[in-house]
This record gives structure tokens, C-alpha cells and sequence, in this order.
């Protein structure tokens, strides 16, 4: 495997660490992020019997991680950076969406199989806007999960991690200097801190608005809705919802922005040391 493997992998193992098996996981039990299906099928396909996979070891850990991931998704074929983000993407939501994320990224057709179409529009793209586009793709997936609110925290801050690892390695890979890399990681985390703001800002005016509208509405009619018109009352209704949906989304935005500043800061400080 090339270079960006290991690091690849270091990062991987920092967010699927041991055995879970939490009931609200549609995967079932893992290990390492490998699920109890996975781990059948890499034993059956090898004559050896079924066993929890509680009991994996390291060394079936790699050889799964390599063959039923890495190798899917052409890992060495892919650009820095790229690589990464696909896999880890692969890992945690399976093969066929991570590569959906990044042909959807690319603009080719999302079969969610990586062929030489893929390959070549990934060689031809810029590595960081791609890995920034597959990212964003990733977090409006998740965002859409019912399971969002149980485990929507921990996959936004793995998706921010893997982005600003992704991105650095995707500005080695252009050759930037030792020095710099660390500058352009943190103007990253600067940029991605002030739109959090911004963000979380325009939610609160959103949320006022909603709240002001109704209030207002209720006051100027004497507390009773019921003299408005039809019309009135389902626009009035209605653009209290909208402000609401508005102010819900500028949150998440802004919570999303603020993982990925801490997460640009934390690769710049490693950068650095």
C-alpha cells in the first residue's frame, strides 16, 4: 500500500476503537469498526468457522481493512487525500456510499463502484475542493438519518477530522513546505470558525424573527388568530416554519463549522510539532 496508508488507518482506528454493540446500531455488534457480518464472511470465504467478533485479531483487523475496503476502493489509485476521505467514508457508511460521495463530488456517474472513470476524474480534480465537496455530501447524508441524534455527534466530529487530515495530505501531496502547511491548515480553521459565527448568528435571528412574528401577529389581533383571513393565517404560519426550519439548519451548519476549526487547528498544531 502507499504511503498515506498508515496514516490513513491511524486515523480510522482512532474513531472505530473496540467492541460496541449498541442497540440503535443498524450494524450490530463491531469490532474496530468491523461488523459481526463482515467478519462471517471474511472466515467462511477462508474455510475457518463463525465466532464473535469480539475475538478478531489484530491481524484479520488489517487484512479486512485491506481487502474488503482498501482494495474496493482502489485506494492506491486514488490521490492524497482523496484516498483517505473515500475509505474512511467506505468504513463507517459501506463501500458502495463511500464511492458514491466521491463520484458525486467528481460529477460522474454515481454507480458506487470505483472504475477507471472514477480514477481519472479523481486524477484530473483538484484533491482538496474534492475532499471538501465528499465531506459536505457526507454530513448531509448523515444529517438525514433517523439515528442522527444518537450518534450525529461523534460523526461530526469524525467527518471534520477526516476532511482537515484529508486536505493536509492532499497540500503535501502538491508539495507545499514543511512551513507553510501549517499556516494554510489554520487559515482553513480560521475561515471555518468566523462562518460558525456567522452562522449561529443568522440561526438566532431566525429563531427571534420566528418567535417575534407569531408574538407580534397574536398582540396586533388581540391574542385571537381567529380575525385573519384564511390566506393570512397560513402565510403567517407558514413563515413561521420556514424561519424555524431556517434557524435548525443555521445551527447544525454552524456546529458543523465549528468542529471542522477545531479540527483544522488540531492538524495545524501537529503540523507544527
Amino acid at each position: 500500500m502507499k504511503n498515506t496508508y498508515a496514516r490513513a488507518m491511524k486515523g480510522i482506528h482512532i474513531s472505530e476503537g473496540g467492541y460496541v454493540n449498541h442497540p440503535k446500531d443498524p450494524g450490530g455488534a463491531t469490532n474496530f469498526g468491523i461488523t459481526q457480518r463482515v467478519y462471517d464472511s471474511y472466515r467462511k470465504d477462508r474455510g475457518l468457522t463463525a465466532r464473535s467478533v469480539k475475538q478478531i485479531t489484530s491481524d484479520e483487523v488489517a487484512a479486512i481493512y485491506k481487502t474488503q475496503y482498501a482494495d474496493k476502493i482502489r485506494y492506491d489509485e486514488l490521490p492524497a487525500g482523496i484516498d483517505y476521505a473515500t475509505l474512511d467514508g467506505a468504513v463507517n457508511s459501506g463501500v458502495s456510499r463511500g464511492a458514491k460521495w466521491l463520484q458525486s463530488a467528481l460529477g460522474v456517474s454515481s454507480d458506487g463502484k470505483i472504475g477507471s472513470q472514477t480514477i481519472a476524474a479523481a486524477t484530473k480534480a483538484d484533491a482538496i475542493h474534492t475532499v471538501k465537496s465528499m465531506c459536505a455530501k457526507r454530513m448531509s447524508f448523515l444529517r438525514g438519518l433517523s439515528i442522527f441524534s444518537t450518534f450525529g455527534k461523534g460523526w461530526t466530529s469524525r467527518v471534520a477530522r477526516v476532511e482537515a487530515e484529508s486536505v493536509s495530505m492532499a497540500m503535501e501531496a502538491r508539495g507545499i513546505s514543511k512551513a507553510s502547511l501549517p499556516i494554510a491548515l489554520s487559515s482553513e480553521s480560521r475561515r471555518a470558525s468566523e462562518d460558525s459565527a456567522v452562522t449561529k448568528g443568522g440561526a438566532t435571528a431566525s429563531a427571534t424573527g420566528a418567535a417575534g412574528g407569531a408574538t407580534g401577529t397574536t398582540a396586533a389581533s388581540g391574542g385571537d388568530w381567529s380575525n385573519l383571513a384564511g390566506v393570512e393565517s397560513i402565510l403567517l404560519i407558514g413563515a413561521t416554519v420556514g424561519l424555524i426550519v431556517l434557524a435548525v439548519y443555521l445551527i447544525n451548519r454552524s456546529r458543523v463549522q465549528r468542529e471542522r476549526a477545531a479540527a483544522y487547528a488540531a492538524v495545524a498544531a501537529g503540523a507544527t510539532a
